[in-house]
């Protein structure tokens, strides 16, 4: 692959955010209540963050990805909503640190996570998860990774996870499909490419069903949540991704946010919406709890 952009740029974008973020980021470790585990993959140790309820109400754990591109890896942006989720659904959530591009190209992310849940699944009285149903999602790129867990467990001819959450997700990599009400509220084909570059190796590896949800079995997904956003340029491929649920009899809840923009759920973001926010939030935790249930 002819490379236009190099590995080495990430370091420099990397401190540009963390620049902005670092103190908010350090407030929100110093207030952070979670129970670290470290799970050995194929490629070293990856972290996760546990977040046990005071009173246990809801029989699920939740497992979270936080968003970046794949190339950024703050999960303590996460902190703030995996203690609302844990608190308000009485769940246990799971805040996972995943591998990140370009040191870990595709499909490195995708293949990690799911070995980090599936020790889980294999560990659940160690970690109190015995009896409860396993429930992915996440932000962004997160979202995207979460459901590419939902197609490596029916590879693997497991079938632990019972629920899907994406927020404003990527469910193609095709740019072509990108769509712009307004160039000034969206993420940039630019930056959209640049985040490729980092994490392919081989451009045909977009096409992979981990990449692109829009080529996998749509047959194979559980009960799925999508929040989007009005002006993201995503919406088109999340809308694409819902039809193709619904034409497979998969129960779909979806919501788009008018007048919100890609990352709209995070308050660290400046296209953070307090009012649409609370709402996706509130429809996550309620999620969570109805499906405990089915």
């Amino acid at each position: 692959m002819d490379k236009k952009i190099r590995d080495s740029d990430v370091y420099d974008y990397r401190k540009s955010k963390l620049m902005k973020l670092n103190d908010y980021l350090k407030q929100e470790m110093a207030n952070d209540t979670s129970k670290k585990i470290s799970v050995r993959t194929s490629i070293g140790f990856i972290d996760g963050y546990i977040y046990y309820p005071k009173h246990l109400k809801t029989k699920s754990v939740y497992f979270n990805m936080h968003g970046g591109g794949m190339c950024l890896g703050y999960y303590q942006l996460d902190i703030p909503y995996c203690k609302l989720i844990c608190e308000k659904s009485g769940a246990i959530v799971v805040n996972i640190d995943y591998c990140l591009a370009p040191e870990y190209k595709f499909p490195l992310a995708y293949s990690t996570t799911y070995e980090f849940i599936k020790y889980c699944d294999s560990h659940r009285r160690d970690l109190d998860f015995e009896g409860k149903k396993f429930i992915v999602g996440g932000s962004s790129a997160g979202g995207q990774i979460a459901a590419a867990l939902v197609q490596l467990q029916n590879k693997d001819k497991n079938n632990f996870i019972k629920g899907l959450v994406m927020n404003y997700a990527p469910c193609s990599q095709n740019n072509q499909l990108q769509t712009y009400i307004d160039p000034q509220k969206a993420i940039s084909i630019n930056r959209i490419q640049q985040y490729q570059y980092w994490e392919y190796d081989n451009f045909e590896d977009m096409d992979n069903p981990l990449s692109s949800l829009l080529n996998s079995d749509f047959s194979i997904y559980p009960p799925t949540l999508i929040n989007s956003a009005e002006y993201d340029s995503l919406r088109k491929g999340e809308e694409i991704f819902r039809d193709s649920l619904i034409k497979e009899n998969i129960k779909v809840n979806y919501k788009c946010y008018k007048d919100c923009q890609h990352g709209f759920t995070h308050k660290d973001l400046k296209e953070f919406n307090p009012d649409a926010s609370k709402d996706a939030w509130n429809r996550i935790i309620n999620f969570i709890k109805e499906m405990a249930n089915a």
